[in-house]
């Protein structure tokens, strides 16, 4: 079959312009693609992460065969924007221990020590729960996200997110995240080591609201962190939420002993 130069050039031209329409569609979905990192700041402020002045209670207990023996652990924490510190109330044997967080930084001071210690988050605090779990969360500071797609979690549609560690301070290397589209709130969560494989998941409740600047926020109620391979579980119960001012000087690191 013999293709004219006017037939040419009019195929050429049809395909350009199916090229251009393919071109801009693909354009619009990604200009649709929800921005993950407005995701996970507004994540962050129901779990204590950017808001100014928070105090609130957390009672931690630990079950399964590798956990039956560990003591029920309640701490307060007072947190400040990027800053937190945290004070055991009990057991008594560790009552008057502080972890003050700042930035990415963290100490631990208790009694017996002449000083306060640098510490990881990453350090365990009791059972499944680490050290940076129970600090103020700043995954929008701490991980780049990475939108994946939009999946439910049981009838609740959710934005699903990739977070890659971009510092050694963060709690853990990469979390796999699902956070309510209707909502803003973290559902679950799956906490990974850096080569993909599964340590942890936890799933988060939010019973309570707090009132900062005028404006009702949800907090989380209760985040029930589980082992990968064994049936050992961390349930923490959150109470007391409130904001409240709190002094510059409770998270001065020379201010712990």
């Amino acid at each position: 079959m013999t293709v004219t130069r006017k037939q040419f050039f009019a195929t050429a031209l049809l395909l350009g312009q199916a090229t251009l329409v393919g071109g801009l569609l693909n354009g619009q979905a990604r200009a649709a693609e929800p921005d993950a990192t407005e995701i996970l700041k507004l994540a962050d402020q129901a779990r204590g992460g950017g808001l100014a002045g928070l105090v609130w209670e957390v009672h931690a207990h630990t079950s399964g065969t590798t956990g039956d023996d560990q003591p029920d652990q309640t701490l307060r924490i007072k947190a400040v924007d990027q800053a937190s510190l945290a004070e055991v109330m009990e057991p008594p044997s560790s009552r008057g221990s502080k972890i003050l967080q700042v930035d990415r930084n963290m100490w631990l001071s208790k009694p017996g020590l002449k000083k306060p210690v640098a510490i990881s988050p990453r350090q365990r605090l009791t059972g499944q729960a680490s050290i940076g779990d129970v600090a103020a969360t700043n995954y929008a500071k701490d991980y780049t996200a990475t939108y994946l797609r939009e999946e439910k979690v049981g009838d609740e549609p959710c934005h699903v997110l990739d977070l890659k560690s971009n510092n050694r301070q963060s709690t853990y290397d990469r979390i796999t995240y699902w956070v309510s589209v209707k909502r803003g709130l973290a559902m679950q969560a799956e906490f990974l080591s850096l080569s993909g494989k599964k340590l942890k998941s936890a799933t988060f409740e939010y019973g309570n609201k707090v009132t900062v600047a005028g404006k009702g926020i949800a907090f989380v109620s209760r985040m029930s962190i589980a082992d990968a391979l064994t049936d050992a579980k961390t349930v923490m119960t959150y109470t007391k939420v409130q904001a409240k001012p709190v002094p510059s000087s409770d998270f001065d690191v020379g201010n712990l002993q």
